[in-house]
């Protein structure tokens, strides 16, 4: 009897749905694997996030979702994702991210509008809606995410794992500001791989 694989877990940290996304794009035995790969991934990978944080899962269309799974969306995520990644690798590094990632996250952005609202309690509070219908649910509320962490985050603490064989980004909330791995695992593997060196520099000079 062959053996059904299951699905890849994602990496849902909590940290920030943008940065999240951005670790759809993960490394496995030193090679690159995306976990985006059909309208059913991204159908699979949103409903994760929201059960597990139900605060990602702001932005309304009226009462129903709408949402369309398609690979309009699919395309739609990933280019989104490469932006987000390209826009982050350059607060990273310190340099103006390029205008062509900034315009994807713009032509998302365009599509939201802010109703002021009353909760049960009475509260008043800004509502966040989508103008895209079919896609807005899901691509919304990663780019308000991207916003908040562009522009109210610290940059200095957006860094990408410090283990030359991993590739997720990740924001430190610590309050020394002096992590540098994205878990302990990667931290173990790193400073494994670098006493490997070590001692291997050490026999050759032997």
């Amino acid at each position: 009897m062959s053996k059904v694989l299951s699905d890849p877990p994602f990496l849902l940290d909590g940290e920030n749905l943008a940065l999240n996304l951005v670790n759809t794009e993960i490394m496995k035995r030193g090679n690159p694997l995306d976990l985006l790969q059909t309208p059913q991934d991204v159908a699979r990978w949103w409903n994760e996030t929201c059960q597990r944080h139900p605060a990602f899962d702001e932005v309304r269309r009226g009462s129903a979702d709408t949402t369309i799974y398609d690979n309009e969306l699919l395309t739609s995520v990933k280019t989104l994702r490469a932006s987000l990644r390209g826009i982050f690798r350059a607060l990273i590094d310190g340099e103006i991210p390029q205008q062509i990632d900034v315009n994807q996250l713009n032509r998302i952005l365009r599509t939201n509008y802010s109703v002021l609202e009353v909760s049960k309690e009475g509260d008043l509070f800004l509502g966040a809606y989508t103008t895209d219908a079919r896609h807005g649910l899901v691509l919304l509320p990663i780019a308000l995410s991207a916003i908040r962490l562009i522009v109210q985050g610290e940059h200095k603490r957006l860094h990408q794992c410090d283990n030359e064989r991993c590739i997720l980004f990740f924001y430190d909330s610590t309050k020394s500001a002096t992590r540098r791995w994205c878990s302990l695992g990667c931290m173990d593997r790193a400073r494994s791989m670098q006493r490997y060196r070590e001692t291997k520099r050490t026999v050759i000079g032997e």
